[in-house]
Parts: structure tokens; sequence; C-alpha cells
């Protein structure tokens, strides 16, 4: 009996059989472009690639997982969403400008407007605008801190460090976007305010 697995939400999900995922892909659970994967086989690979899943077509609702088998074998890397299908490499490829500009301040807005629909610019557009309510918070913080005695002296000394680290993190961002990479920025990205 082949135990497999399959990713859901860019997680590998714990070992089901064969029939249950036949049921998942037949049920309109998982499509048949759902990456799965069993012990043997190199790297993940469509479920619509796989002889016993090829002929699963959605015909009803979503049916609920299957219980669960406790397995822990080596799982091969998920493929990175960029590389996914070339849709996504030409919606990176041709929003790369918005998601680069996305990170300078208020730009952010630019890739909203500019490519609604591209997932690319939209991640990187929620990653700039949380860099940019991130400098925001910390300016209002340091003016008002400024007001108060002696502390005020640990302002002077924290203010350029904050600063930096801003910096640091529109480079970060800045690399990621041109690299046509879906990664968070450090600390501050992984909040989703643009859905």
């Amino acid at each position: 009996m082949s135990m497999w697995r399959y990713v859901q939400n860019g997680q590998p999900s714990l070992p089901v059989e064969t029939g249950a995922l036949q049921a998942l892909l037949a049920g309109g659970g998982l499509s048949p472009d759902t990456l799965v994967w069993k012990e043997g086989m190199t790297n993940w690979v469509a479920a619509k690639s796989v002889p016993e899943f090829a002929g699963a077509r959605p015909a009803s609702p979503p049916a609920p997982p299957p219980p669960a088998v406790p397995a822990t074998p080596q799982l091969p890397p998920i493929p990175a969403p960029s590389a996914a299908t070339g849709s996504a490499a030409e919606d990176i490829e041709k929003n790369r400008a918005f998601a680069i500009i996305a990170y300078l301040w208020i730009l952010f807005v630019v890739g909203l407007v500019a490519a609604p629909n591209s997932k690319f610019a939209r991640y990187h557009a929620n990653q700039g605008l949380i860099l940019f309510l991130a400098s925001i918070i910390a300016s209002g913080g340091c003016f008002i801190i400024r007001f108060i005695p002696f502390v005020n002296l640990i302002l002077m000394l924290a203010e350029p460090l904050l600063w930096l680290a801003g910096v640091v993190l529109v480079i970060f961002g800045i690399v990621n976007a041109a690299g046509g990479q879906f990664k968070p920025l450090p600390l501050i990205g992984h909040y989703e305010l643009i859905k």
C-alpha cells in the first residue's frame, strides 16, 4: 500500500493512502495540479501526471481530508511558487519593476494600481505597506520619546540604528523582488494587510 503526501497551503500533508488521495482529487478537495510525492520519488509532481491519479476528476464539493497516518520520511523540497507554473513566471517577469518600487516608502501603491491582478506585485506591495507603516510608527515613537527627559539621551543612540534597520529592510525587499522571490521581510514581513 503506497503512502502519499500532497502540498496544501505551501506545506506537505501527513501521509495518506492512494485511495484517500484519489478520493480527495475526485471530490474536488484537491486540484489535479496539486503536487504529490511518495517515498522513492526524487521530486514532487503534479497529481495529474501520476497514473494512479490521472483519471480523478472533481465531481462534487470538497471531501474532508482523510485521517493522518504518522510517518516521517525525508521529504524533497517543495518547489518555490515562482517556479510552479509558466503563468507565475510571466507574472514575476512582467511585474518585477512594480515589486521593486513597492519598497520605496509610499510607492507600494503604484503596483496595486498598475497591476491589481498580479500576485507578485500584490505580495511585494503588502511587504512595502508593512515597511511603510513600521517606519511611520518608529518615527512617531521617536518624536514622542524626544519629550521625555533622560530617555531622549538613549534615543540619540538608538535612532541611527532604527534608520539603519529601515534601510537594511528596504534593501532586503528590493533584492527579493528583483530576484523574483516571495520572501517575507525579517521581523515584520509575516503580516498580510493586502489580500
